[in-house]
């Protein structure tokens, strides 16, 4: 209950203070990409997130304009907590979002980075949808069969095992984030997740129309 009323707390605040529009908001715009930037002598925090504002299906907007805030919220929070028990090592979280459309088709891909000291680590996470009437986020398993996928993810890995961890991966996570890009689903998979972390967060296209 707690961790819950922290985060309604921290949501709210964005709402308010500390947060400038990188973009004025004008008629026909469908989105501003919004700032939060803190620094103290335990952590700086700089991430970057997205307002949408011209989506067709309002309450579909309010919903996913709340999961994006509850999101960078999360963010905040976990530095923090982190740089309690950190023994006075700074922690630095960088957030940066990116909108990606094809065919009416939107991703809102949320990457994160957390630095403290000599240890790293990087998640991402997308949003999906159709901007039409009455339209709900989209899931993997929406686009393409999960066990399709899996098998494909796994054939371009043991393709090249210079690259990837071959014997860790043992399947797809039903929350990998995506994006779709023409004709081909896009996974990315969190730094370190597959392959290793000079590598960044990593990349699998896969052919959504291909006979499997």
């Amino acid at each position: 209950m707690k961790s819950k009323n922290i985060y309604s707390v921290l949501a709210f605040m964005l709402l308010l203070v500390g947060f400038a529009s990188s973009v004025q908001a004008k008629e026909g715009l469908i989105y501003e990409m919004k700032n939060f930037d803190e620094v103290e002598n335990r952590w700086e925090i700089h991430i970057q997130y997205t307002k949408f504002t011209g989506l067709e299906d309002k309450a579909f907007q309010q919903k996913l304009n709340k999961m994006i805030q509850e999101k960078v919220a999360g963010y905040i929070q976990t530095v923090k907590e982190q740089a309690d028990d950190n023994q006075g090592i700074p922690i630095r979280f960088y957030g940066e979002t990116k909108v990606l459309v094809d065919n009416n088709f939107y991703s809102v891909l949320m990457t994160s980075s957390l630095s403290r000291g000599n240890t790293f680590s990087g998640d991402v996470e997308s949003f999906n949808f159709y901007n039409q009437k009455d339209t709900q986020l989209a899931t993997l398993m929406d686009i393409m069969d999960l066990d399709k996928i899996d098998a494909e993810v796994k054939k371009q890995i043991h393709a090249k095992p210079d690259v990837y961890y071959v014997e860790e991966f043992k399947h797809v996570r039903p929350g990998t984030a995506f994006y779709l890009q023409g004709e081909e689903l896009v996974l990315i998979f969190h730094k370190y997740e597959i392959a290793p972390g000079v590598y960044g967060p990593s990349e699998i296209k896969i052919p959504i129309n291909h006979r499997y």
